[in-house]
């Protein structure tokens, strides 16, 4: 994994409220490898979002996170940059509860309604977990795919506590004919949208727009991202 400039990063809001700007995803400025390892001049381009901080307060995280998005015609890319000192998790199946433990997730309202959106997590073993939803924590439907590839680098040794692990980086290419209304963005169109990073142990939850309060489903404290490019 990069090593990650964290004392360089500007959060593009007051963390504390959540007022984040419009978040700019640039478009790939060519095809993307879904491999965990960020190695396209793309990424390099991307806008960082974070550092992450801690969901239910906005103070500061004990472990650094940074995202990135980028999109062409076809999928919305994501990019997670973890940082962490022993990366493990329980769960190695698609579909369990990844949300548990050690996770990081990205939820999408492409309509902006603040009803219909989905939720996609990724484990260090690269299990996904994904659910629609047509409101808040309502009409959640599992069956739903996301279509995602997905791949994580882990910089050391999953689930050995006897090595010293410096972090994990998670790579998602999502289609936009997978996500509610099968949505096929315009370049100046807004999403509205989160993202997080759950640590367990020990036990802390970080956002990019922190909803304040112990669900990561508050829509109403959702960011906002602009397709530009």
């Amino acid at each position: 994994m990069r090593a990650l400039p964290w004392i360089l990063l500007l959060c593009s809001g007051c963390a504390r409220c959540g007022s984040h700007g419009p978040y700019a995803v640039h478009r790939a400025q060519g095809p993307i490898a879904v491999d965990g390892m960020l190695l396209e001049t793309s990424w390099d381009r991307a806008e960082r979002a974070g550092p992450f901080v801690r969901s239910l307060d906005g103070k500061a995280a004990a472990a650094a996170t940074e995202a990135r998005l980028l999109w062409d015609d076809d999928a919305l890319y994501v990019a997670f940059q973890c940082e962490d000192a022993d990366v493990s998790t329980p769960f190695s199946r698609d579909d369990e509860a990844l949300y548990t433990s050690n996770v990081v997730e990205i939820f999408l309202n492409p309509g902006g309604d603040l009803a219909h959106y989905v939720e996609i997590e990724v484990a260090p073993s690269n299990a996904l977990f994904d659910a629609s939803f047509t409101g808040r924590r309502a009409g959640m439907d599992l069956a739903w795919s996301s279509g995602a590839r997905h791949a994580v680098h882990v910089d050391g040794t999953l689930n050995d506590s006897r090595d010293v692990d410096r972090g994990w980086t998670v790579e998602l290419a999502i289609p936009f004919a997978s996500l509610p209304g099968s949505p096929h963005p315009r370049r100046g169109e807004e999403w509205r949208f989160n993202l997080y990073r759950l640590r367990q142990p020990p036990g802390e939850g970080q956002a990019y727009s922190p909803p304040m309060v112990g669900d990561f489903h508050a829509l109403d404290r959702f960011a906002t991202l602009r397709f530009e490019d």
